[in-house]
């Protein structure tokens, strides 16, 4: 039994909660990357003269994270790519236009897999983050329109 039954046998109520949840799964550990690039402050009983101690970064974590940011805000049903596709089809043909907006798509889709193998083999201060959130984002992309088509009953 494959994963696209499992999903086309789920209620429509059952199918909405577990996108909400596959959702801000995903979302948490994006959330808790950008907490953790916030700068530190200084500790409450620290000297006058201290100052707080630099955090490691890794520019092409932080790249990552802002990729699977994103890729994580095309999921969310309602977010209406329309303008920005308008937006395009005034710099450039209508042929080009779709393949901008396929070509957005394919990358932001095989982003996360790539933060997720990123994070696998290189340590960075973004490991976990990275891992978790692509993963999820990775799964979104992948069981969300299914989920979507099952809560509107178009299966």
């Amino acid at each position: 039994m494959g994963l696209a039954a499992i999903v086309a046998t789920l209620d429509p109520r059952l199918a909405l909660m577990v996108f909400l949840l596959l959702l801000l799964a995903a979302a948490t550990p994006i959330v808790w990357g950008w907490l953790t690039l916030l700068p530190a402050e200084l500790e409450p009983f620290a000297r006058s003269g201290e100052k707080p101690q630099k955090k490691l970064r890794d520019p092409f974590a932080i790249f990552l994270l802002t990729n699977i940011s994103l890729s994580l805000l095309l999921r969310i049903p309602g977010m209406d790519s329309s303008a920005l596709v308008s937006g395009l089809g005034g710099l450039m043909s209508a042929e080009w236009t779709d393949n901008a907006v396929m070509i957005g798509h394919i990358w932001f889709g095989f982003v996360a897999g790539l933060a997720v193998a990123y994070a696998a083999v290189r340590a960075n201060p973004l490991r976990r983050q990275l891992l978790i959130g692509g993963a999820l984002t990775l799964v979104l992309w992948f069981v969300g329109p299914a989920l979507i088509r099952q809560i509107a009953g178009t299966v």
